[in-house]
């Protein structure tokens, strides 16, 4: 991907149809957080995005200027949730710059971009890296 346009397509396609559970995070390409990390310390400045793939196509997108912790959700159930609205309410600890959940997957795809494109701590787009999380699978029945 060469363009921030092909990043959104890229995304959009990356968003669509996947399983309840999946986790991708976006930042700086090799990043890795440090192991001893001391509570007192400011942490490292790492301008990265999070999306989480919910029910119902449901996605939370979560965007931060420090590393996202991975979630470890009791439901993946939407009922109640409000879509399509920021918040920047602190529920997340680790995400400084807010959240949303949407059904609309090039919302999702173009709030992480211009996350990236817009910030000056961002890395580069040449130098943004993806990881996905895909979630186990319990043997039920087997």
């Amino acid at each position: 991907m060469n363009t921030w346009d092909g990043m959104i397509d890229w995304l959009v396609e990356s968003f669509t149809d996947k399983p309840t559970g999946l986790v991708i995070d976006l930042g700086p390409s090799g990043y890795v957080a440090p192991l001893d990390h001391d509570e007192d310390e400011d942490e490292d400045l790492v301008v990265c995005a999070q999306v989480h793939v919910l029910a119902d196509g449901v996605l939370m997108v979560r965007r931060s200027r420090t590393v996202l912790g991975r979630l470890r959700l009791d439901t993946h159930a939407v009922d109640g949730l409000e879509l399509d609205r920021w918040f920047f309410d602190g529920h997340f600890d680790d995400c400084t710059d807010g959240y949303f959940f949407t059904r609309d997957v090039t919302l999702a795809a173009d709030a992480c971009v211009s996350w990236f494109r817009d910030s000056p701590d961002a890395p580069p787009l040449d130098e943004l890296g993806c990881e996905y999380e895909f979630p186990d699978t319990l043997p039920i029945g087997t």
